[in-house]
């Protein structure tokens, strides 16, 4: 068991779920420059985060991994909270539903579509390749 003062509260909320709350001494997201990890005591913060991995190391050791969409991280008084569209586990991923979604992501971009809409597609094929990814690291 980590020592308290070298772990932070965490709660990741997604829209259908409470993905994870407790102790935790570091969190990995995706952020669109990157990946940033936050440790314990880390500055006040408000981050915006992009479809990725999101990795939780808990106060036991613990590690515990999701596929996260777009969302946003706040971390003030050694506090973290991270709202999410979506928070799937690796049991929970479908690699063909996330090869369907990208095909037809795919097929969107190739009609004339609004900016409006354009940006929506987008996303979809941001949420269907972030998927595929980590799926196809859990499988090996």
């Amino acid at each position: 068991m980590a020592n308290k003062s070298h772990t932070f509260y965490l709660q990741v909320i997604a829209t259908e779920k409470t993905y994870f709350r407790g102790r935790v001494s570091s969190l990995n997201v995706q952020a669109e420059d990157g990946r940033r990890q936050f440790l314990a005591h880390h500055a006040d913060t408000t981050l915006a985060t992009v479809p990725g991995e999101l990795d939780i190391v808990t106060e036991n050791g613990e590690r515990l991994s999701a596929v996260a969409g777009f969302g946003t991280v706040m971390f003030a008084n050694n506090r973290a909270m991270m709202l999410a569209e979506t928070c799937e586990t690796p049991d929970e991923l479908d690699r063909r539903r996330a090869e369907e979604a990208l095909d037809r992501a795919k097929e969107r971009l190739r009609q004339k579509q609004s900016l409006r809409e354009y940006r929506m597609t987008q996303a979809a094929m941001a949420r269907a390749l972030s998927r595929l990814k980590f799926k196809g690291r859990e499988m090996h």
